[in-house]
């Protein structure tokens, strides 16, 4: 299932509604994050998701394109919303790095 939350496009995020909510909820605090420091084209995140045992290991993709860069990062873990919160840091402290050392 493909879906837009603003600028960004979710795949494989077939989860239950309140699941849905607490994602769209991080996903506006990391956009209100990224759109202090510069406008982005696109955020891509793709979900994969892996039965092991009696849980659920969750894998995600991400992507966040900001004029001719892009960033990419990936992490895996039991906990949906830990992985997405490390994979949206890991892009947003690569952007600050690149915007930082491109300005000096």
């Amino acid at each position: 299932m493909d879906e837009r939350s603003g600028k960004a496009l979710l795949s494989g995020f077939d989860i239950d509604e309140v699941e849905k909510v607490i994602v769209n909820n991080m996903l506006k605090n990391y956009e209100r994050k990224v759109l202090e420091r510069s406008p982005y084209d696109y955020l891509k995140l793709r979900l994969r998701k892996s039965q092991k045992a009696k849980t659920l290991l969750y894998q995600i993709e991400g992507e966040l394109k900001i004029k001719s860069k892009k960033f990419s990062a990936k992490a895996q873990d039991y906990n949906l919303f830990s992985v997405l919160s490390d994979v949206l840091e890991k892009l947003f402290n690569e952007m600050t790095h690149t915007l930082r050392t491109a300005r000096q």
